[in-house]
């Protein structure tokens, strides 16, 4: 009986072994991307994300009122999120005559936010909880009495406020990239000030549609 001896070099051998690990390794890559696909900087933009709501403005001056929020989103890997906000509220101011103090003002009026901060999303699925804080601007129009004999004249005049605002919120996956919102507010000014000047909390809730840019 003959016996074969199959030799093979040591080069030959780790060749074969570099080969295998390389033809692994691919197999690998090709079988992650498939199960966990990347997602691109548009798909974790969320823009725009439209609310509505009710918010009480924590003054005597202004009743509660609608509120339109909209907003754009950045939601990092991380669970960090980046949003800029632009909200309009709506109210019915009611303020004290200047001739006679055992009459009011009253009437329509509106203002509008812009306010910029960061968050958090705690991602469980279907369900998401979210966490904000958000300082920036209120701009709105304060009625300016002129008095003119046992008259007074009405005008505008245009100003601003500083304001900070934190929200709670709640989602719900409607679909893969769409999803059910839910907020709670509350929110105030840097200082007292006309409608505000006993700068006391507002708050209010909103209820929208988020979906990814693309």
């Amino acid at each position: 009986m003959k016996t074969i001896v199959l030799s093979l070099s040591a080069s030959s051998f780790f060749r074969a072994l570099a080969t295998g690990w390389f033809i692994l390794f691919l197999h690998t890559t090709a079988l992650g991307q498939s199960e966990a696909p990347v997602e691109s900087d548009w798909d974790r933009t969320f823009m725009p994300t439209v609310q509505l709501g009710y918010v009480a403005h924590g003054t005597e001056e202004l009743s509660g009122g609608l509120m339109t929020q909209t907003s754009v989103e950045y939601r990092d890997i991380s669970g960090i999120i980046f949003r800029i906000n632009y909200d309009a509220f709506g109210a019915n101011m009611n303020l004290q005559y200047p001739i006679d103090s055992n009459l009011t003002f009253t009437g329509r009026t509106t203002f509008s936010e812009g306010i910029i901060g960061v968050g958090y999303r705690q991602n469980m699925g279907k369900h998401n909880l979210t966490a904000y804080v958000q300082p920036g601007i209120r701009l709105y129009g304060y009625p300016e009495f002129t008095l003119e004999a046992n008259s007074a004249n009405l005008d505008y005049d245009s100003r601003n406020v500083g304001v900070i605002r934190y929200s709670l919120g709640y989602e719900y996956a409607l679909a893969p990239k769409l999803f059910l919102a839910i907020e709670g507010l509350i929110s105030h000014t840097w200082k007292a000030k006309d409608f505000w000047t006993d700068n006391r909390w507002s708050y209010g809730a909103t209820i929208g549609i988020s979906a990814p840019l693309f």
